[in-house]
């Protein structure tokens, strides 16, 4: 097991305060790992388990339940992309995505800031 925060993998954070956040959420670490080995913080996406209000939004991806440890089917939110510092990651990793499912997250993530493959 590593002593930092790997890519593709899903942790629980404390109030990520975007929009009037401020529950702890499920958050999947989308930076790379030599920058998560080095920096003080870490690139997230959010879940939601609220799967209508998504619908049709690319820089949102489905994630079925079981997946990483997720109790419920979420959706990564690729448009809310935010730092957090490592110690604000309060449990986990719960577990991970496979790469193909992180993939899609990372062209969500770049269809939100624009960049188009």
């Amino acid at each position: 097991m590593s002593d930092f925060p790997q890519q593709g993998t899903i942790y629980l954070a404390k109030a990520l305060k975007q929009a009037g956040d401020t529950k702890k959420r499920p958050v999947l670490i989308v930076s790379v790992d030599i920058r998560n080995r080095y920096a003080s913080t870490v690139l997230v996406v959010p879940f939601s388990s609220d799967i209508a209000a998504s619908a049709g939004n690319p820089c949102r991806i489905l994630i079925p339940a079981g997946t990483g440890g997720l109790e419920k089917d979420s959706v990564t939110m690729g448009d809310l992309i935010t730092t957090v510092q490592k110690s604000y990651l309060e449990r986990g990793p719960y577990g991970s995505i496979d790469s193909q499912l992180l993939q899609q997250v990372l062209q969500g993530v770049k269809i939100a800031v624009g960049i188009f493959e």
